[in-house]
Protein backbone atom coordinates (compact mmCIF):
# COMPACT_ATOMS: atom_id res chain seq x y z
CA UNK A 1 0.00 0.00 0.00
CA UNK A 2 1.30 3.39 -0.82
CA UNK A 3 2.50 5.65 1.72
CA UNK A 4 2.51 9.64 1.81
CA UNK A 5 4.37 11.97 4.26
CA UNK A 6 5.79 15.41 3.62
CA UNK A 7 9.09 16.35 3.68
CA UNK A 8 10.94 20.01 3.59
CA UNK A 9 13.40 21.26 1.78
CA UNK A 10 16.56 20.11 4.40
CA UNK A 11 14.91 16.30 4.21
CA UNK A 12 15.12 16.76 0.26
CA UNK A 13 18.67 16.91 0.16
CA UNK A 14 19.04 14.19 2.54
CA UNK A 15 17.24 12.30 0.47
CA UNK A 16 19.46 13.03 -2.69
CA UNK A 17 22.60 12.34 -0.79
CA UNK A 18 21.06 9.32 -0.03
CA UNK A 19 20.66 8.64 -3.71
CA UNK A 20 24.16 9.47 -4.26
CA UNK A 21 25.70 7.60 -1.52
CA UNK A 22 23.90 4.58 -2.03
CA UNK A 23 23.89 4.88 -5.80
CA UNK A 24 20.15 4.36 -5.93
CA UNK A 25 18.33 4.27 -9.54
CA UNK A 26 16.64 7.27 -11.06
CA UNK A 27 13.56 6.57 -13.08
CA UNK A 28 11.77 9.18 -15.76
CA UNK A 29 9.52 10.89 -13.99
CA UNK A 30 5.66 10.87 -15.68
CA UNK A 31 4.46 14.17 -15.60
CA UNK A 32 5.15 17.67 -14.82
CA UNK A 33 3.98 17.80 -10.82
CA UNK A 34 6.53 15.26 -10.12
CA UNK A 35 10.28 16.40 -9.23
CA UNK A 36 12.45 12.85 -9.08
CA UNK A 37 11.41 9.22 -9.30
CA UNK A 38 13.50 6.21 -7.66
CA UNK A 39 12.96 2.50 -8.50
CA UNK A 40 15.79 0.36 -7.46
CA UNK A 41 14.71 -2.84 -6.12
CA UNK A 42 12.35 -2.81 -3.43
CA UNK A 43 12.64 0.83 -3.16
CA UNK A 44 10.14 2.90 -5.24
CA UNK A 45 9.30 6.20 -4.67
CA UNK A 46 8.24 9.52 -5.93
CA UNK A 47 8.51 12.92 -4.49
CA UNK A 48 6.26 15.54 -6.07
CA UNK A 49 6.99 19.30 -6.78
CA UNK A 50 4.65 20.10 -3.63
CA UNK A 51 6.65 18.64 -1.45
CA UNK A 52 4.80 15.53 -1.21
CA UNK A 53 6.93 11.83 -1.03
CA UNK A 54 5.03 8.42 -1.99
CA UNK A 55 6.52 5.11 -1.46
CA UNK A 56 5.43 1.72 -1.48
CA UNK A 57 6.19 0.67 2.20
CA UNK A 58 8.53 -1.72 1.67
CA UNK A 59 11.31 -2.32 4.27
CA UNK A 60 14.00 -1.11 2.16
CA UNK A 61 11.99 2.18 1.06
CA UNK A 62 10.74 3.04 5.47
CA UNK A 63 14.70 3.00 6.00
CA UNK A 64 15.31 5.63 3.49
CA UNK A 65 12.51 7.35 4.80
CA UNK A 66 13.61 6.63 8.48
CA UNK A 67 16.85 8.43 7.45
CA UNK A 68 15.67 11.46 5.87
CA UNK A 69 13.17 12.04 8.60
CA UNK A 70 15.84 11.63 11.47
CA UNK A 71 17.39 15.11 12.71
CA UNK A 72 20.03 15.92 15.11
CA UNK A 73 18.57 14.61 18.46
CA UNK A 74 19.89 17.65 19.96
CA UNK A 75 17.06 17.76 22.60
CA UNK A 76 15.44 15.11 24.79
CA UNK A 77 11.62 16.53 24.54
CA UNK A 78 10.60 18.81 21.81
CA UNK A 79 7.22 20.43 23.04
CA UNK A 80 4.70 22.40 21.19
CA UNK A 81 2.45 24.79 22.78
CA UNK A 82 -0.97 26.03 20.47
CA UNK A 83 -4.30 27.60 21.20
CA UNK A 84 -7.64 26.71 19.66
CA UNK A 85 -10.96 28.80 20.02
CA UNK A 86 -9.85 32.31 20.54
CA UNK A 87 -11.28 33.56 17.58
CA UNK A 88 -14.58 31.78 17.88
CA UNK A 89 -17.54 33.55 19.39
CA UNK A 90 -19.04 29.80 20.63
CA UNK A 91 -17.32 26.79 22.49
CA UNK A 92 -13.97 27.41 24.73
CA UNK A 93 -10.98 27.83 24.99
CA UNK A 94 -8.25 25.18 24.74
CA UNK A 95 -4.79 25.61 25.16
CA UNK A 96 -2.42 22.29 24.78
CA UNK A 97 1.32 21.60 25.85
CA UNK A 98 2.60 18.61 24.04
CA UNK A 99 6.12 17.06 24.71
CA UNK A 100 8.04 15.10 22.11
CA UNK A 101 10.73 12.76 21.81
CA UNK A 102 12.95 12.69 18.92
CA UNK A 103 11.59 9.57 18.16
CA UNK A 104 8.05 10.90 18.32
CA UNK A 105 8.58 13.20 15.94
CA UNK A 106 9.89 10.83 13.04
CA UNK A 107 6.32 8.41 13.74
CA UNK A 108 4.23 11.65 13.73
CA UNK A 109 5.73 12.31 10.58
CA UNK A 110 4.31 8.87 9.45
CA UNK A 111 1.13 8.53 10.61
CA UNK A 112 0.52 12.31 8.43
CA UNK A 113 0.88 14.63 11.92
CA UNK A 114 1.04 18.33 10.05
CA UNK A 115 -0.35 21.56 10.24
CA UNK A 116 -3.70 21.45 11.64
CA UNK A 117 -5.27 24.09 9.37
CA UNK A 118 -4.97 21.46 6.34
CA UNK A 119 -7.10 18.79 8.03
CA UNK A 120 -10.12 17.89 7.65
CA UNK A 121 -12.04 17.45 11.10
CA UNK A 122 -12.25 13.28 10.54
CA UNK A 123 -8.33 13.53 9.91
CA UNK A 124 -8.08 15.48 13.23
CA UNK A 125 -10.24 13.26 14.87
CA UNK A 126 -7.89 9.92 13.42
CA UNK A 127 -4.57 11.49 14.39
CA UNK A 128 -5.43 12.82 17.68
CA UNK A 129 -6.67 9.44 18.60
CA UNK A 130 -3.43 7.65 17.71
CA UNK A 131 -1.30 10.84 19.20
CA UNK A 132 -3.20 10.14 22.85
CA UNK A 133 -2.62 6.09 22.09
CA UNK A 134 1.11 6.62 21.98
CA UNK A 135 1.06 7.77 25.33
CA UNK A 136 3.26 11.08 24.96
CA UNK A 137 3.01 13.79 27.45
CA UNK A 138 0.52 16.22 27.42
CA UNK A 139 -1.19 19.04 29.27
CA UNK A 140 -4.54 20.79 28.67
CA UNK A 141 -6.08 23.84 29.79
CA UNK A 142 -9.69 24.13 29.15
CA UNK A 143 -12.14 27.13 29.96
CA UNK A 144 -15.43 26.28 28.61
CA UNK A 145 -17.36 29.38 28.28
CA UNK A 146 -18.59 30.38 31.76
CA UNK A 147 -15.64 29.95 33.09
CA UNK A 148 -13.53 32.03 29.93
CA UNK A 149 -16.14 34.37 30.72
CA UNK A 150 -14.97 34.89 34.57
CA UNK A 151 -11.54 34.80 33.55
CA UNK A 152 -11.75 37.10 30.62
CA UNK A 153 -13.45 39.72 33.29
CA UNK A 154 -10.97 38.79 36.07
CA UNK A 155 -8.48 40.02 33.39
CA UNK A 156 -9.82 42.93 32.01
CA UNK A 157 -10.51 44.74 35.68
CA UNK A 158 -6.74 44.20 36.28
CA UNK A 159 -6.35 46.34 33.15
CA UNK A 160 -5.26 43.05 31.08
CA UNK A 161 -5.85 41.82 27.25
CA UNK A 162 -7.50 38.64 26.18
CA UNK A 163 -3.40 38.24 25.01
CA UNK A 164 -2.25 37.95 28.69
CA UNK A 165 -4.86 35.25 28.93
CA UNK A 166 -3.24 33.67 26.08
CA UNK A 167 0.18 34.17 27.69
CA UNK A 168 -1.27 32.59 31.23
CA UNK A 169 -2.79 29.77 29.60
CA UNK A 170 0.09 28.80 27.48
CA UNK A 171 2.71 29.27 30.58
CA UNK A 172 -0.10 27.23 32.53
CA UNK A 173 0.04 24.27 30.70
CA UNK A 174 3.59 24.12 30.08
CA UNK A 175 4.31 24.53 33.69
CA UNK A 176 2.19 21.62 34.30
CA UNK A 177 3.93 19.63 31.56
CA UNK A 178 7.80 20.04 32.62
CA UNK A 179 6.59 19.01 36.03
CA UNK A 180 5.77 15.89 34.50
CA UNK A 181 9.44 15.67 33.54
CA UNK A 182 12.52 15.30 35.05
CA UNK A 183 13.59 18.56 33.82
CA UNK A 184 17.30 19.00 35.63
CA UNK A 185 19.16 16.47 33.38
CA UNK A 186 17.03 16.59 30.07
CA UNK A 187 17.79 19.33 27.47
CA UNK A 188 14.42 20.52 26.44
CA UNK A 189 13.17 23.50 23.44
CA UNK A 190 9.96 24.71 23.65
CA UNK A 191 8.32 26.07 20.65
CA UNK A 192 5.16 27.96 21.14
CA UNK A 193 2.81 29.71 18.04
CA UNK A 194 3.42 33.13 18.32
CA UNK A 195 0.88 35.46 19.62
CA UNK A 196 2.45 38.45 22.02
CA UNK A 197 6.14 37.72 22.56
CA UNK A 198 6.37 40.42 25.56
CA UNK A 199 3.38 39.10 27.83
CA UNK A 200 4.13 35.40 27.08
CA UNK A 201 7.89 35.73 28.23
CA UNK A 202 7.18 37.43 31.82
CA UNK A 203 4.57 34.74 32.13
CA UNK A 204 7.28 31.71 31.09
CA UNK A 205 9.64 33.90 33.71
CA UNK A 206 6.86 33.98 36.64
CA UNK A 207 6.53 30.02 35.82
CA UNK A 208 10.55 29.57 36.13
CA UNK A 209 10.36 27.94 32.74
CA UNK A 210 12.56 30.88 30.83
CA UNK A 211 15.30 31.33 33.16
CA UNK A 212 16.48 27.57 33.08
CA UNK A 213 19.91 26.85 31.56
CA UNK A 214 18.49 23.98 29.73
CA UNK A 215 15.74 25.09 28.37
CA UNK A 216 15.01 27.14 24.89
CA UNK A 217 12.34 28.70 24.28
CA UNK A 218 11.07 29.96 20.90
CA UNK A 219 7.87 31.80 19.63
CA UNK A 220 7.69 31.22 15.85
CA UNK A 221 5.44 33.03 13.69
CA UNK A 222 4.89 30.10 11.62
CA UNK A 223 5.15 27.64 14.72
CA UNK A 224 2.28 25.59 13.03
CA UNK A 225 4.85 24.62 10.66
CA UNK A 226 6.79 22.94 13.66
CA UNK A 227 5.48 19.21 14.39
CA UNK A 228 5.17 19.47 17.94
CA UNK A 229 3.11 22.93 17.48
CA UNK A 230 0.90 20.66 14.97
CA UNK A 231 0.83 17.95 17.50
CA UNK A 232 -0.32 20.66 20.23
CA UNK A 233 -2.80 21.91 17.33
CA UNK A 234 -4.48 18.53 16.49
CA UNK A 235 -5.34 17.82 20.03
CA UNK A 236 -6.73 21.06 20.94
CA UNK A 237 -8.79 21.43 17.98
CA UNK A 238 -9.93 17.51 18.70
CA UNK A 239 -10.82 18.42 22.62
CA UNK A 240 -12.44 21.97 21.29
CA UNK A 241 -14.59 20.36 18.67
CA UNK A 242 -15.64 17.71 21.62
CA UNK A 243 -16.96 20.15 23.90
CA UNK A 244 -18.72 22.15 21.44
CA UNK A 245 -20.55 18.58 21.07
CA UNK A 246 -20.84 18.53 24.53
CA UNK A 247 -22.64 22.10 24.58
CA UNK A 248 -24.71 21.29 22.06
CA UNK A 249 -26.48 18.27 23.57
CA UNK A 250 -26.61 19.80 27.09
CA UNK A 251 -28.66 23.37 25.73
CA UNK A 252 -30.08 21.78 22.71
CA UNK A 253 -28.12 24.48 19.93
CA UNK A 254 -26.00 23.84 16.74
CA UNK A 255 -23.35 26.22 17.76
CA UNK A 256 -21.27 25.39 14.49
CA UNK A 257 -24.58 26.20 12.60
CA UNK A 258 -26.74 28.81 14.79
CA UNK A 259 -26.03 32.36 14.85
CA UNK A 260 -26.11 34.12 17.97
CA UNK A 261 -29.64 35.70 17.08
CA UNK A 262 -30.77 32.06 17.19
CA UNK A 263 -29.85 31.51 20.86
CA UNK A 264 -31.18 32.62 23.98
CA UNK A 265 -30.43 35.38 26.12
CA UNK A 266 -30.54 33.05 28.83
CA UNK A 267 -27.83 30.37 27.36
CA UNK A 268 -25.62 32.51 25.63
CA UNK A 269 -22.99 32.94 28.72
CA UNK A 270 -22.89 29.18 29.06
CA UNK A 271 -21.95 28.75 25.10
CA UNK A 272 -20.34 31.84 24.16
CA UNK A 273 -17.17 34.32 24.82
CA UNK A 274 -19.31 37.23 25.81
CA UNK A 275 -16.98 39.83 25.01
CA UNK A 276 -17.38 39.07 21.11
CA UNK A 277 -18.90 42.25 19.87
CA UNK A 278 -21.70 40.23 18.09
CA UNK A 279 -22.71 38.45 21.66
CA UNK A 280 -22.13 41.80 23.58
CA UNK A 281 -24.86 43.37 21.88
CA UNK A 282 -27.08 40.72 22.42
CA UNK A 283 -26.99 40.51 25.88
CA UNK A 284 -27.21 44.51 26.43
Amino acid sequence: MPVSISIDVDELGRLRNCILSQNLKRAQVTNENELLRIKDGQIDMVVYKSGKLVHNGSPASQEIVDFILTRGRTFDYLIGSDEVGKGEWYGPLVVIAAALKPDDIVKFRKIGVRDSKLLSRSEISKLATEIIASGILYKKIILMPEVYNERYLEFKKEGKSLNDLLAWAHATAIKDLMAAISVESKKIKIIIDKFDMEKTDLRLRRANVQTRPNIEVTQSSKGDTELPVSTASILAKYLFEERVDQLNEKFHVDLRNDSPENISKEKLPFVSKTHFKNISKLLT
